[in-house]
């Protein structure tokens, strides 16, 4: 797993083709998708519609047809619907995600945090796209007529970049830092000084260290743009944008609740609940630093008689 994260992480190794990404997305995807045969499975089975005998044989326990607990639908011999069927169903349902989070705790990190990084990542562009039709008067139909804004503004290289980010980093990495390398370092226990200290080291070393400049590495790989340029801009976020603080007067509470609450094969499903609302706004943040760096690219003419260098 760490293998295939340094590779999708670490930029430059070997030119890297337009269109790569998005094969290496689609694969990703494929496999994920169908290591989710074994839960379904099981789910289908435990789901199955009772035969009319099994009915039956469930009238001589529970009461006749009148029971509160049946509902009957069609004459004799027709199909019959338990209330308690659909109880079970339910019951199964959850039973199987409960597993699914348990037995297949990789996988389901994946998906539960790379879904949720596109979905937030969609928001956020649509919000700024309409805040931008918004700053300028007139109506979003009128800007597209008018030139000031595009029909179909969405970035789709951005989005798979925060998909690859939620799925690979905030899903996977994660589980397997904040499961399995926490636990050996701080322990198991749930007491304040263990969890102030789980909390601490998330804040004060993986955080700005490792989860903030990977997304930034992450998006340059998708754009194509060097490690240097990378981490220039995450610099310029956290000490023009605020991105750190941002980031800590939300997530200090909420790991609180993490390492002492949430039980922890619902970690990583908690944490991608919360990081939803949280990358509306680090997307928010790195749109709004990208502009400011465009306009200063484009404004800084020709004063030292240099050329402006404007990158991707």
């Amino acid at each position: 797993m760490m293998g295939l994260f340094l590779l999708i992480i670490t930029p430059r190794i070997a030119p890297v083709r337009p269109r790569y990404p998005f094969k290496m997305a689609r694969a990703l995807l494929v496999c994920f998708v169908l290591s989710l045969g074994r839960c379904t499975s099981s789910f289908t089975a435990s789901a199955r519609v009772p035969s009319a005998r099994a009915v039956h044989h469930r009238r001589g326990l529970f009461g006749d047809a009148s029971s509160p607990l049946l509902k009957i639908r069609g004459g004799d011999g027709g199909p019959a619907i338990e209330l308690q069927t659909a109880t079970s169903l339910k019951s199964a349902l959850i039973s199987t995600i409960d597993t699914f989070y348990k037995t297949m705790p990789l996988a389901s990190a994946f998906l539960t945090c790379g879904v949720k990084a596109s979905l937030a990542d969609v928001v956020a562009q649509k919000r700024a796209a309409k805040e931008t039709v918004q700053a300028n008067g007139y109506s979003e139909t009128d800007a597209i007529v008018l030139g000031d804004a595009e029909e179909s503004s969405f970035e789709k290289r951005r989005n798979l970049a925060f998909f690859l980010y939620g799925g690979l980093y905030q899903g996977m990495a994660q589980e397997v830092i904040f499961n399995e390398v926490f636990p050996l370092i701080f322990g198991q226990g749930t007491d304040p000084l263990t969890v102030a200290s789980k909390v601490l080291c998330d804040s004060l070393f993986i955080t700005p260290f490792l989860c903030l400049p990977v997304a930034y590495v992450v998006k340059s790989v998708i754009f194509q743009y060097s490690f240097k340029e990378a981490i220039n801009r995450y610099t310029d976020d956290v000490m023009s944008n605020g991105l750190l603080v941002k980031y800590w007067s939300l997530w200090a509470p909420v790991q609180c609740l993490t390492f002492g609450v949430v039980p922890q094969h619902l970690r990583i499903a908690w944490i991608a609940l919360i990081s939803f609302f949280w990358l509306i706004i680090f997307s928010s943040i790195s749109a709004k630093g990208q502009k400011e760096r465009d306009l200063a690219d484009d404004s800084c003419s020709l004063e030292d008689g240099v050329s402006c260098r404007i990158d991707g």
